[in-house]
């Protein structure tokens, strides 16, 4: 048995240095025929797709298709929208005689933070581009919904906001002696300054009743800085009306007063150069031009006439 065993083992140093650069040589072979087939493999993998590459490929062609028609959807969304937005403000709010809505920050975009997930990969621009348009449709679609509702409101209660609403002269017309100061920015005739003018100047001889110009509740009642004398009305559906510089008040805060009902005396109280009427209309707050509402109490020719003698900035008797 040892004899056989003897047969097979390296006699000498020359022989096992023979075999062991014949299992070199193996490796070697070994080697390169692994360095050869990844590189075989690298170049198929480049100019040939393998089954998974091909499906993963496909999947992210189909995603990018369904991006594609997300965008054009958004789109035909957004002119549905604006359609929407165009009948809101000029048809169905100018019938009602009430001014656009606006909410603070609507038109605002979030910032990139947001979309910051979706970044690192070569769909990123078109993902993040997407969602920016989702985000800001969504937002303005929030915006058109709360319009349309307080639009249905009010058209739903028309009669009741055809009463309310700041549409009367708060004085009579046939005592105004000019229109001494505009809405927007003047020169003040007291402190010399350019300032903003919310409302509108109507001179008047001293004791020219004043009348409320829609029905409502008195809010205030009381004297103020620079205004004097001052009364301020809620008529409800977000107008509110204030009348300045009066010389006597006859209505007291929580008082409910009707249009054309007397509720001060025209007076020179606070700061002013003369006898005259400080009038303003406000809606959510913010002041608009009264103007655009005595046209409700005119013949259009007397509106236009009067619009006319504004924008030159007249001083004449009307």
């Amino acid at each position: 048995m040892k004899f056989a065993l003897r047969k097979y083992l390296p006699s000498s140093d020359s022989e096992r240095q023979s075999q062991r650069l014949r299992i070199y040589r193996l490796l070697r072979k070994f080697l390169i025929g692994f360095i050869v087939v990844s590189l075989l493999n690298g170049i198929f993998s480049i100019y040939f797709d393998t089954p998974k590459m091909s499906s993963i490929r496909r999947r992210n062609e189909q995603i990018e298709r369904q991006y594609r028609i997300l965008d054009d959807k958004i789109l035909a969304a957004e002119r549905i929208l604006e359609d929407i937005k165009h009948r809101d403000n000029y048809v169905y709010r100018p019938l009602l005689g009430i001014d656009t809505l606006d909410i603070d920050g609507i038109y605002r975009d979030y910032p990139d933070s947001k979309y910051a997930q979706l970044g690192g990969d070569r769909y990123s621009p078109l993902m993040i581009d997407t969602w920016k348009r989702l985000d800001r449709l969504t937002r303005r679609m929030y915006l058109a919904s709360v319009s349309l509702d307080a639009t249905q409101d009010l058209a739903e209660n028309k009669e009741l906001f055809s009463t309310v609403i700041p549409a009367l002269w708060p004085i009579d017309r046939t005592k105004l002696k000019y229109v001494s100061d505009l809405y927007g920015w003047r020169m003040h005739p007291k402190y010399h300054v350019w300032k903003f003018h919310e409302g509108i100047d109507l001179a008047a001889p001293a004791g020219t009743p004043v009348y409320a110009t829609g029905n409502g509740i008195v809010s205030e009642s009381k004297t103020a800085n620079g205004y004097g004398k001052i009364i301020s009305i809620n008529h409800g559906f977000g107008y509110t009306s204030r009348y300045a510089h009066l010389s006597k008040q006859f209505v007291v805060q929580g008082d409910s007063v009707t249009r054309g009902q007397v509720i001060g005396e025209v007076g020179s109280t606070g700061v002013g150069t003369g006898p005259h009427l400080h009038y303003e209309v406000r809606y959510m707050g913010s002041t608009v031009n009264p103007i655009n509402y005595f046209n409700k109490d005119m013949s259009p020719e007397a509106y236009i006439d009067l619009v006319q003698q504004l924008n030159e900035k007249t001083v004449e008797q009307l």
